[in-house]
């Protein structure tokens, strides 16, 4: 059985993308699910999220599941604007 250690987003601009590419790599190594706090995101980067797109993509292919946490009403709004609410997992109504 695996531990699950949750992976929080705060800064989702472009300054940030390389670490976070790293961090993704890194669990995608592992097992079982990934939860993801979105709570302190403010400013979503479209390439951001194109990152988590390919992330979630990778961890289905692996028939491992994200688990979200938290409410961020500007990355929900985003996720939504771009038609990634599906492709991401996020509920629907979120």
């Amino acid at each position: 059985m695996s531990s699950v250690e949750l992976l929080r987003l705060n800064d989702c601009t472009m300054r940030a993308i390389a670490g976070l590419h790293q961090e993704l790599v890194r669990r995608l190594s592992g097992t079982g699910p990934v939860r993801v706090d979105r709570t302190e995101i403010q400013r979503p980067n479209t390439a951001v999220l194109q990152l988590l797109v390919a992330f979630a993509r990778d961890l289905r292919a692996q028939s491992r599941p994200i688990e979200w946490r938290g409410e961020s009403p500007a990355f929900d709004r985003a996720v939504k604007a771009l038609g990634l609410t599906t492709v991401l997992g996020l509920p629907v109504d979120g």
